[in-house]
């Protein structure tokens, strides 16, 4: 097993595909979500960790806050500043974050939490409050729940987005709640096969640890449309804010 893959998946066709997954009209949702949930006005800084290409920033940046982006893909950062040079653009671990409360507010989309082992989750989630200011909101979101993915889990799934096939096959090591899964990613002649490992925290595990880590949780969601968290919902998505 490889607990840093995340340092060299996000680039190629990898980067591309993600890249090309989502509509922006899903992202504009997704931000007003964002705005209104994060109670968000035009001037504050918002931090956006990891932030990919930058899809979420960009579409805050235009709404008027002063955006920064923190992620450790090089190839997905410089898609992101081509897109908006005006963002703060930060090459860095999401876990590695010095700037001692600094931001408004915080979010995490995606499933990039399920990164990491239960201790890194804390590590994380310290670092979140750390730049946050007294009473900030942070916003975790995910679809590596347990209760959202075990229910629908799949051994095998295929697609084909623009012009890239992507396959992934897993496995679910039920004792350590991690989820092993090999991507293929291929276009023409062109191919890339990159394991990973995500961790599967329960909805009320990411709770405890949130409250362990100084922030107090307002709210959970099971989709955009502001519908609560319950079994089988497509994603997690907690508000809190830091003690």
């Amino acid at each position: 097993m490889n607990p840093h893959w995340f340092e060299t998946f996000f680039d190629g066709l990898a980067a591309e595909l993600w890249r090309g997954a989502i509509t922006p009209e899903q992202t504009m949702q997704e931000a007003e979500f964002l705005e209104r949930h994060l109670a968000l006005r035009p001037g504050q800084r918002v931090l956006d960790v990891p932030c990919g290409s930058g899809r979420h920033a960009i579409a805050l940046s235009n709404r008027g806050m002063r955006m920064t982006g923190v992620d450790l893909s090089a190839d997905l950062l410089s898609h992101a500043k081509a897109a908006d040079p005006q963002v703060e653009w930060v090459l860095s671990d999401m876990r590695s974050l010095d700037w001692p409360s600094r931001f408004d507010a915080a979010y995490c989309w995606g499933n990039s939490f399920a990164y990491f082992d239960y201790a890194q989750c804390n590590v994380f989630l310290r670092a979140v409050r750390a730049v946050l200011v007294p009473g900030g909101r942070f916003m975790l979101e995910s679809g590596a729940v347990s209760e959202s993915l075990l229910p629908v889990l799949q051994a095998e799934r295929s697609l084909r987005i623009g012009d890239i096939d992507f396959h992934s096959s897993n496995t679910y090591d039920a004792l350590d709640g991690r989820m092993d899964i090999t991507y293929t990613f291929a276009r023409g002649d062109q191919k890339e096969v990159k394991p990973i490992h995500q961790w599967v925290h329960s909805a009320a595990e990411i709770r405890r640890m949130l409250e362990a880590a100084g922030f107090t949780v307002l709210a959970a969601f099971g989709e955009i449309d502001d519908r609560p968290f319950a079994v089988r919902a497509p994603h997690f998505i907690v508000l809190c804010e830091r003690s």
